[in-house]
């Protein structure tokens, strides 16, 4: 189960995160959406710490911090217990696909580097990506990069996966195969926080989303609900751009 309590953030005047609590339970899909500068990616960032919230308590799984009383030893717990797909893939350049994922794999989960190998081929497999395996991202396609990174996510059995706008850099061709990949990721109850604007993904795959706006919950509830059926104006209004 993942909880938030009151996460606030500012940078400066700005506020960002304006208290915002929700629960995901565990194997749960949480789809956030909102206008572009409204808190979702930072949201993101302050739940597995590589931003700090000035206020706010994170209960991930078994593991929990308070911001106010972060150590070190607490925030590489928390760490360890998220994986994160990011917007612009985040690979090392220099690696193979199949090195990108076994290297976390030797260093985090202190696998043997023929363990490391063989989960590696079942998780490019998995994102059908095996006979890429040999291949550096600048062979690959942004769609291949990021469902390299998803494999990459996957291979440290993390208690949450988060991904932020995984999409957002890919070329509308590139954008289904990741989506696919997303989405089983749903069907087998691998808990996720997803930052997307990709409206049909979150109706069809979320159990539960949340509109976001000006570092404040607006709306959240059921896809059906929020995205179908939105109570709020301002949640109608967004949605409203999507059907122009």
């Amino acid at each position: 189960m993942i909880k938030a309590e009151n996460i606030r953030k500012s940078f400066g005047d700005l506020t960002v995160l304006n208290g915002i609590s929700f629960e995901v339970q565990k194997g749960e899909t949480l789809a956030i959406i909102g206008p572009s500068g409204s808190g979702k990616s930072t949201l993101l960032r302050c739940i597995n710490l590589l931003e700090t919230p000035d206020k706010g308590i994170v209960t991930i799984g078994s593991h929990q911090y308070d911001s106010e009383h972060l150590t070190k030893k607490k925030t590489l717990e928390i760490q360890r217990a998220t994986a994160m797909v990011f917007q612009n893939y985040a690979l090392f350049a220099n690696m193979t696909a199949i090195k990108n994922i076994t290297l976390p794999l030797v260093k985090v989960k202190k696998m043997s580097a023929d363990e490391a190998h063989e989960r590696a081929l079942e998780l490019l497999d998995k994102v059908g990506l095996k006979e890429r395996a040999e291949f550096y991202p600048s062979q690959l396609s942004g769609g291949q990069q990021q469902r390299v990174g998803i494999a990459r996510a996957l291979a440290l059995n993390p208690e949450v996966i988060l991904f932020d706008e995984p999409t957002s850099a890919l070329d509308p061709e590139l954008v289904q195969g990741v989506l696919d990949v997303m989405r089983e990721i749903a069907r087998e109850k691998i808990t996720s926080i997803v930052v997307t604007h990709e409206m049909q993904f979150a109706t069809e795959a979320a159990d539960h989303v949340i509109f976001m706006d000006g570092g404040n919950i607006v709306e959240e509830g059921a896809p059906k609900d929020v995205i179908l059926n939105p109570k709020e104006e301002r949640t109608r209004q967004f949605l409203g751009s999507f059907t122009k």
